[in-house]
């Protein structure tokens, strides 16, 4: 076991340098060639930040978990990179040129295929969830193939401010991988840990990089999309069979947990966009880091709220594993969070209109020369007044 945390430990380590030390020339070459995110209506940033942050994950990643597994046999290892060279470089592309989303939808679905039928990336068993366990291949294949396919979009559409896509999936990689490390699976600890080092790296430029600030981009995202279906799809896969003691309960509720805010993200404004009759993967400011930054928040404060709010919720489904089926546990985190982000739909409204009207007040302050000293809202009283007589 020593020797296996020493696997992990460089792994880890590896994965940040090659990521930390990556990035500068990436962003000196971005800055070169004018390869930029530049702002607009719909965009939070203010100024142009380089988008190949995505470049230096894959480069953390695919080394720091190649080179430390020694003599541990990996055989899904190469179904699982000949996937995200893929998602690499449909993301770069889309980095650099733009391209639609279907092309991207293309490339995913194959990238899905190849995992699932030839990397055994694939659910076969649902833990009693809506009462079903050991489910046939013409469930468990389409099934398996859906849920990468949404939770690399649900990631890749997270991806709209500072440290929250990266933030989220250090939680998601960190936690599985440290159960993958208990149950003995070192395999998947290593390859959860080398993205966990690799988004530390990340997440300094990204937050805290001054002149070598830089965005993840598609690049980036893709392919944490990826990586975390293959590492959850693994989970519920092994967890079947894991020791009693390490055995999680409701594991399919947990997994909800952990990526409770893509899911519940993706799903809210998929249905948004379809009731306005337009395509579910068209852009607009209706994802809930939208509405966090709209009540007021700075963009690490959203990032901060939203990774907390995972490990409420997957707090939350731990302490209440005995209680709770699988199946009511499931429903009761969906439901909670949709609930949860009602309530702040609600509030950001509130806000949103009280400040217009602060707008509205002072600009008909100066407009009319009415002193500041007096209450605003009882000017506008009066104003009403006048304009009804």
């Amino acid at each position: 076991m020593t020797e296996y945390l020493l696997n992990i430990f460089a792994a880890i380590t590896a994965s940040f340098l090659l990521t930390y030390l990556s990035i500068p020339p990436i962003v000196r070459i971005s800055n070169e060639k004018h390869l930029f995110d530049e702002p607009n209506s719909r965009k939070l940033n203010k100024t142009a930040i380089p988008t190949l942050g995505g470049v230096s994950i894959f480069i953390g990643v695919s080394l720091g978990a190649t080179l430390f597994l020694g003599s541990l046999h990996f055989f899904e290892l190469r179904y699982i990179f000949a996937a995200l060279i893929m998602l690499f470089f449909i993301g770069l592309k889309d980095d650099i040129l733009v391209i639609s989303a279907r092309k991207k939808l293309m490339v995913q679905i194959v990238a899905a295929i190849i995992l699932v039928t030839l990397g055994n990336v694939e659910i076969t068993n649902l833990s009693n969830l809506f009462f079903l366990n050991q489910i046939s291949a013409w469930i468990s294949i389409p099934l398996s193939f859906m849920l990468l396919l949404f939770i690399i979009n649900a990631m890749n559409l997270i991806d709209g401010i500072d440290g929250l896509a990266s933030g989220i999936a250090i939680l998601v990689s960190g936690v599985l991988g440290s159960w993958f490390f208990v149950s003995g699976h070192i395999q998947y600890a290593i390859l959860s840990f080398a993205i966990a080092g690799s988004l530390l790296a990340f997440l300094r430029y990204n937050l805290w990089g001054g002149d070598n600030k830089i965005f993840m981009g598609d690049t980036g995202s893709l392919i944490l999309g990826g990586l975390l279906g293959i590492l959850v799809i693994q989970f519920l896969n092994l967890n079947i069979a894991a020791p009693t003691l390490v055995k999680m309960q409701n594991a399919p509720a947990f997994v909800l947990s952990l990526l409770i805010v893509p899911v519940t993200d993706t799903l809210r404004v998929f249905t948004i966009r379809i009731y306005q009759k337009r395509s579910p993967f068209s852009p607009d400011m209706n994802h809930i880091h939208h509405l966090l930054i709209r009540s007021g928040m700075k963009h690490i404060q959203a990032s901060s709220f939203l990774v907390l709010y995972t490990a409420f919720f997957a707090a939350f489904t731990l302490a209440t594993a005995t209680y709770l089926s699988s199946t009511i546990s499931f429903i009761l985190v969906l439901g909670m969070s949709f609930g949860a982000i009602a309530l702040l739909k609600k509030r950001t409204d509130k806000i949103t209109e009280r400040r217009e009207q602060q707008i509205r007040l002072t600009r008909q302050i100066l407009s009319t020369g009415l002193p500041l000293q007096e209450d605003p809202f009882h000017i506008l009283e009066t104003k009403k007044k006048i304009y009804q007589n």
